[in-house]
């Protein structure tokens, strides 16, 4: 009943019914329960199997989200637009004794993408962090827009096309936002979003808790803490993704969508974003694809959205630790023509 209870959260916004989004949070552990009772009932009743198969049947759509079964070998040799999208967490090493800056440029330096969406950049006016500076590290790339989301941190987006107008979305109560850019590629104009939605500003040490659950008093308090920055980062992610979803449908161009989401496949989130839109992961990526590196929510919270108007090969989730994310690309052409973009 709860697996089958996840498969519809993502219909109701959290601003007006919050609590049904944990169960979001708990699919994946749901879905592999009711796989395990299948084994447990044709072993015992063999009957009974039915009903966690059923369970799964019924969300058929939704595993997809999750887990894409497809060979290595569907990996292309497409050419076309390539999207790269990294939460660099202001540059930050997840690796002991490494060189996190210099590594995260050079990561980013050999993936010749075409467009490249940064987020928790430092906007330093000066250093090799700088954003002209970093623009010239990167193959190709002519031309880069930033937004500042404080003094020191912002999103930055990165093209090797002509970048013809830029456009920002800022969110009452938060440091989190949009920057849109309008790129011209040939003749043809695209709109980018880099987007990051609202984080939960848990910090690393109030996860301790989960770990160590217990009745005392100032464990619940704690617990009670969490519960509450959660919430409250549903609500307003909730919001900011009804202005998001409403200024994409508006929007004369095709889009690509892509950034730090903070949030989960089985969201109101990804529901309200991805309408009309693809996701790279299902349609070109295998596996699982989690993106992020903490402890929540540990599941693919960065995503490639685009416009029909696209088709997307070689999604790929990039296995490195420069960041508390891992950063993603996809391949994009004009769906069912053969010329590239």
């Amino acid at each position: 009943m709860l697996l089958v209870a996840s498969y519809i959260v993502s219909s109701f916004s959290p601003e007006r019914l919050w609590l049904p989004v944990f169960l979001g949070l708990a699919y994946p552990y749901l879905l592999w329960l009711n796989v395990a009772f299948i084994g447990f009932w044709l072993f015992f009743r063999w009957k009974y199997a039915i009903i966690p198969i059923l369970s799964i049947a019924v969300g058929i759509n939704t595993h997809g989200k999750y887990l894409q079964f497809r060979p290595l070998a569907e990996l292309s040799n497409q050419q076309g637009l390539k999207v790269l999208s990294f939460n660099v967490h202001h540059f930050y090493s997840y690796l002991e004794n490494a060189d996190s800056s210099l590594n995260v440029i050079e990561f980013i330096a050999l993936q010749n993408a075409d467009i490249i969406c940064l987020q928790e950049t430092k906007l330093q006016r000066t250093g090799e962090l700088n954003p002209i500076k970093l623009k010239e590290q990167f193959p190709g790339i002519n031309h880069c827009q930033l937004a500042h989301q404080s003094k020191w941190n912002g999103p930055v987006t990165f093209s090797k096309y002509p970048i013809l107008n830029m456009g920002e979305m800022r969110f009452e109560g938060s440091g989190n936002m949009v920057m849109f850019t309008d790129i011209l590629i040939k003749s043809d104009t695209i709109r980018v979003y880099n987007c990051h939605l609202q984080s939960f500003g848990i910090k690393t040490e109030e996860y301790s808790v989960i770990d160590s659950l217990g009745f005392e008093d100032y464990k619940i308090e704690e617990m009670k803490l969490l519960g509450r920055k959660m919430r409250d980062a549903y609500i307003k992610r909730a919001s900011q993704v009804d202005e998001l979803s409403a200024h994409i449908r508006q929007c004369p161009y095709p889009v690509i969508v892509c950034g730090d989401f903070n949030d989960t496949p089985l969201s109101y989130t990804y529901k309200e974003v991805s309408v009309g839109l693809v996701d790279a992961f299902v349609e070109s990526g295998n596996g699982v694809s989690n993106t992020y590196r903490g402890d929540l929510p540990s599941y693919r919270i960065d995503y490639i959205f685009y416009s029909r108007y696209f088709e997307g090969f070689n999604y790929q989730r990039h296995k490195v630790e420069y960041s508390d994310h891992m950063p993603i690309s996809a391949t994009l052409r004009l769906r069912g023509n053969n010329i590239d973009l």
